[in-house]
């Protein structure tokens, strides 16, 4: 199965406003490849700037979402997708083809923060930082491409402490059904 981390960043609250997308490509125990879009967002009304730098003078001039989505959707098709806090990043994947009227891919998410609290219940912050000091990756937090990488390191590094074979085995090895779920059928 395709594994890919997956990270948003957005411009504001609200659909169709994601305006930064990065994935990262597994295969075994390896991040094999890393890319990162800016999106120009469907309101381009920046709010989140103060936490991601990003401005309206980044995305002016880049595709919007649609556009960013086809040129990955097949790779995200029938994807197993992993994101810290799945829920969020999920919900901007809805949110924007919702707001768009386009079909989103049909992927499975497998949330790295679920993992992070039965792999290290002795961390006191499971958030993406905390892990990835605990680990010892460095990374720029809140650049999407960064984050999606951190995001597959931590769930590789995951796999390495269960003794799962391959990340998509990480849940049965936790016995943490919730950390994988099907959101797009």
């Amino acid at each position: 199965m395709k594994t890919i981390a997956l990270d948003f960043e957005t411009a504001c609250p609200g659909p169709g406003n994601a305006c930064q997308i990065g994935l990262a490509w597994i295969d075994g125990d390896r991040v094999t490849r890393v890319e990162e879009r800016f999106i120009r967002p469907r309101d381009m009304h920046f709010t989140f700037t103060w936490c991601h730098g990003i401005t309206a003078d980044h995305v002016w001039d880049k595709p919007e979402f649609p556009e960013v989505l086809d040129e990955f959707r097949d790779e995200l098709e029938g994807a197993l997708v992993l994101a810290h806090n799945a829920g969020f990043d999920a919900g901007v994947m809805r949110g924007c083809a919702s707001a768009y009227s386009v079909r989103q891919p049909k992927m499975s998410f497998m949330c790295t923060l679920q993992i992070a609290r039965s792999v290290w219940p002795e961390l006191k912050s499971k958030s993406l930082g905390s892990v990835a000091a605990h680990l010892g990756i460095r990374f720029q937090h809140h650049n999407a491409a960064e984050d999606a990488r951190t995001c597959a390191l931590i769930a590789i590094a995951a796999a390495r402490i269960v003794g799962a074979l391959e990340v998509i085995d990480i849940p049965a090895r936790i016995d943490a059904r919730r950390a994988l779920r099907e959101e797009f059928a």
